[in-house]
């Protein structure tokens, strides 16, 4: 895991440096994508290795958190890294542009690609 967080690191830097030089390339969406996961991954580590510590979530008690994405357990942040692959764009959303506009591959089937979203028909 540290080398997959050091290489992200390193693609970070490298699509902040292609930004700068005004040559954004697909470094934010494999760096979006990559981090998500990597999050994933890290707070299940440690939740496995909490043993049957990792299931205690604390209290139940509804209260209003002091600040936002605030992490007083790593069982709340293993629940909350989940979003991550959500928030910003999904997952998935980033590997169709990654396919489509850096690999090349076709696109979805999209019928209505030429119509403005306000005319799409909806169920």
């Amino acid at each position: 895991m540290w080398i997959r967080a050091e290489v992200l690191r390193l693609t970070n830097v490298r699509a902040s440096q292609m930004r700068k030089a005004g040559v954004p390339g697909p470094e934010g969406s494999i760096g979006k994508m990559a981090s998500a996961d990597l999050n994933k991954d890290i707070y299940e580590f440690v939740v496995d290795m909490m043993g049957l510590d990792g299931q205690l979530y604390g209290s139940y008690e509804m209260i209003r958190p002091e600040i936002a994405m605030g992490f007083d357990s790593f069982q709340k942040a293993f629940l909350r890294a989940r979003a991550n692959s959500i928030e910003g764009g999904t997952t998935e959303v980033m590997k169709n542009i990654l396919g489509e506009r850096v690999l090349g591959l076709p696109g979805d089937v999209r019928v209505d690609r030429e119509v403005p979203w306000s005319q799409v028909p909806r169920n």
